[in-house]
């Protein structure tokens, strides 16, 4: 998906008073001062679709200590130049407001709840203060001091990996399946999707397709695949509009999806000796919707799985999930029939074309390098669509994942 360099200048309303007003609220002394804050950016340049992310250090006083004190917070906020052409996506979008929902309104239930039956997973950075006022603004924890970050860019080969984010992941959907059905929070207006922007659909989706036959069209061994492919470009947003609203109707399973669940929404905390994933956190709320499981289970799928353990280790993964999810119900006191692994196979069939999606057009991006591109091709945005789709590892890995596609009817109309 475009992205942009958010950080270059930083927003004026990043102030003193902001500052003054977040640490009273956070820490409940409203004769909190801040004596200083430093503000850099937290992300490099192309990494933020629609926010510009910074990390400001503060130092404070208050009455609970005779002391100075210091905190180190990240900063989600507008972008400056919301309001220049090539953010255009941005208008009418509910990015900021979704976000400040999830956050205000069923987090920290979730964690509440996952904590209070004995687990130690901590889901996400905690919230110190979030407002509207003069611009989305939300400050969170900044939990790299304790040895979280994002260095991670590539498909998980180790397995173990994978099935700690997808244990992570059911708990987090139990929690909410739990929650709603308890009526302790109402997960029913997340309701929003990409598929809702019609900029965002057409530019990413529509203009995706459209590319992706333009170059597949030139390819040896892939005729048949071309006019289901085709017929998928024009039903794509239907479909997936169906995919992220909520299903009805009796044992019907819905959970709170992140609904954003890539790579570059985990931090990681890696060991230091060995250098290998000990914990990780979900990061960034702004498209949450309820919905089948099966939003977040494909971009499991094809961002913390590797090829090789996409194709081989399909069931295994699901019925990972599928155990972590009805142990956590348990855990949490539920006492009616949980979804079987059979209803979960079913949810992940029944919305197929979000696999074929993800592995058609954003399967492409994640696997490209980044780092080859020179500044003049970011100024055709179809040349660089077609640059993604020329990689030859997308070539080979999507030729098996067609056939499996179409095998299922996952493609066509």
């Amino acid at each position: 998906m475009d992205s942009f360099d958010f950080s270059k200048q930083i927003p004026l309303w990043l102030d003193q008073e902001l500052f003054d007003t977040a640490i009273q609220t956070y820490i409940s002394d409203p004769q909190a001062k801040v004596t200083s804050f430093d503000i850099k950016a937290a992300t490099k340049p192309g990494e933020n679709f629609a926010s510009a992310v910074y990390r400001a250090a503060i130092k404070f006083t208050s009455k609970f200590s005779k002391d100075e004190k210091e905190m180190s917070v990240i900063i989600k906020t507008q972008p400056v130049n919301v309001d220049l052409p090539n953010m255009a996506h941005m208008k009418d979008t509910t990015f900021f407001e979704t976000e400040m929902a999830v956050y205000g309104n069923i987090l920290w239930k979730i964690q509440e709840l996952i904590t209070s039956v004995g687990y130690e997973d901590v889901m996400c950075p905690k919230l110190i203060y979030q407002t509207m006022t003069p611009k989305p603004i939300i400050i969170l924890e900044d939990v790299s001091i304790n040895g979280f970050d994002t260095p991670i860019r590539s498909l998980h080969d180790d397995f173990e990996i994978t099935k700690m984010i997808v244990r992570r992941l059911a708990k987090f959907h139990a929690a909410s399946f739990y929650l709603q059905d308890e009526q302790k929070i109402d997960a029913t207006p997340f309701n929003h999707s990409l598929f809702k922007f019609d900029p965002i659909a057409k530019s990413f989706f529509g203009e995706g397709y459209k590319t992706l036959l333009t170059v597949m069209s030139k390819w040896n061994g892939f005729e048949r695949y071309i006019e289901p492919i085709r017929q998928l470009s024009e039903t794509y947003r239907e479909k997936g509009l169906k995919s992220y609203s909520p299903n009805t109707g009796p044992g019907a399973w819905n959970v709170l999806n992140h609904g954003d669940f890539h790579l570059k929404n985990m931090l990681y905390k890696m060991d230091k000796d060995s250098g290998k994933v000990e914990d990780v956190m979900m990061y960034d709320f702004q498209i949450c919707v309820y919905a089948s499981p099966a939003v977040d289970l494909t971009y499991m799928l094809f961002n913390f799985t590797s090829d090789e353990n996409r194709y081989n280790r399909y069931d295994e993964l699901l019925a990972t999930y599928h155990e972590q999810f009805v142990e956590a119900l348990k855990r949490f006191g539920y006492l009616k029939q949980p979804p079987t692994l059979l209803d979960l196979q079913v949810e992940m069939m029944k919305n197929g074309n979000l696999q074929a999606q993800n592995g058609l057009l954003m399967y492409a991006f994640l696997i490209f390098d980044m780092s080859t591109v020179k500044m003049e091709d970011l100024k055709d945005k179809t040349a660089l669509k077609r640059m993604t789709f020329e990689n030859e590892r997308y070539k080979k890995v999507i030729k098996e994942e067609l056939e499996v596609f179409l095998f299922r009817g996952y493609l066509g109309n």
